[in-house]
């Protein structure tokens, strides 16, 4: 009987000994919080025009997929592109690009826990700065507890968006405007008129103040043109200007693609995914030229009815005028290659 009362003296003897080395539970929760307060998932990056050089403007951001309709965060593009958004945690955002006179950007991404995620954005000019959505009129109205902000937007060709979108850069938060009215399913053209946001339902704790210089505005239709983003006093002069003056649609040549691929990427990669099928703002062109008919639209496929698609757009697609024959001819060549 010696034997197992020594073997059993000897387990009890390690195990306190072991549970004596542990930290108490409350610095062990101390610890794991400390961490936990340190490691910030962050979203940042850099945009820049076709010709590099920096477009400020607004980033705003849905937690979930692309085109969730959950805006969450957002912040501004500074004069030199630069962007920096926190965000609560990793996971799938829907990140979405602004910039006067340039067509917006959107892009879904999975972003690393408690890293930054950076990236490099590239914008094309809006080619028909005209088509974009109009906003004007916004107020602040209501009492401490229950303000609500209203915007009028209207857009010429009567295809808006859902993207009614509002930021508060003091918050760094991201808000998608209520419609006038209700609008099944959400994929069809919004109607124009007033648009609001109610900030007792957004949390009016953190908006008993409202100073009007905090917030920015901006609307996109289905084509992917955006209005001006707006700023205060939100008169028709105040905007964010992309880089010092409004972009313009681009001269002869202007594009900033001196290749086919070049032209690709300043042009058409924001809507559609060169190396897939898949569905961005358009559908992939993945082996485009092996198709009998293209995607969308089903007319046959051969160089001369992309070259009109290419220069007068699509249902949602906007045209492409100011590509230059060359241009075209490159562009042709590099589709084929996908």
């Amino acid at each position: 009987m010696a034997r197992p009362v020594i073997v059993t003296l000897f387990l009890l003897f390690f195990l306190a000994a072991a549970f004596s080395s542990l930290p108490p539970r409350s610095a062990l929760a101390a610890d794991s919080g400390d961490r936990s307060q340190t490691e910030k998932t962050v979203i940042s990056g850099l945009v820049t025009a076709a010709d590099d050089g920096p477009v400020a403007g607004v980033i705003l951001i849905e937690k979930g997929r692309l085109y969730g309709k959950d805006f969450r965060y957002g912040g501004l593009i500074d004069r030199e592109g630069r962007f920096s958004v926190k965000v609560d945690q990793g996971g799938d955002y829907g990140i979405h690009i602004y910039a006067t006179g340039y067509i917006y950007f959107p892009l879904g991404i999975n972003a690393l826990s408690g890293q930054n995620n950076y990236d490099t954005y590239r914008l094309p000019p809006n080619p028909a700065v005209s088509h974009a959505p109009v906003i004007d009129n916004v107020r602040f109205e209501g009492s401490e507890d229950s303000s609500t902000i209203a915007i009028s937007v209207s857009d010429p060709d009567g295809d808006l968006s859902h993207q009614v979108l509002a930021l508060n850069r003091a918050t760094g938060r991201a808000f998608r405007m209520k419609p006038p009215s209700f609008v099944f399913p959400w994929t069809k053209n919004y109607p124009d008129g007033v648009y609001t946001l109610s900030l007792k339902s957004a949390g009016a704790a953190a908006y008993r103040v409202i100073n009007p210089r905090d917030w920015f505005f901006v609307a996109a239709d289905n084509r992917c043109y955006n209005s001006p983003v707006m700023k205060y006093p939100f008169d028709a002069e105040s905007f964010i200007e992309a880089h010092g003056v409004t972009a313009l649609p681009p001269g002869p040549g202007e594009t900033g693609g001196v290749t086919g691929q070049g032209i690709f990427r300043d042009n058409y990669r924001v809507c559609h995914y060169p190396d897939s099928t898949r569905t961005k703002v358009g559908p992939g062109l993945k082996g485009l030229f092996n198709l009998k008919t293209s995607p969308v639209r089903g007319f046959q496929m051969n160089e001369a009815n992309v070259i009109t698609q290419i220069k007068h757009g699509g249902t949602v697609m906007p045209p492409y005028a100011h590509l230059t024959d060359s241009e075209l001819r490159a562009l042709i060549e590099y589709l084929k290659t996908l």
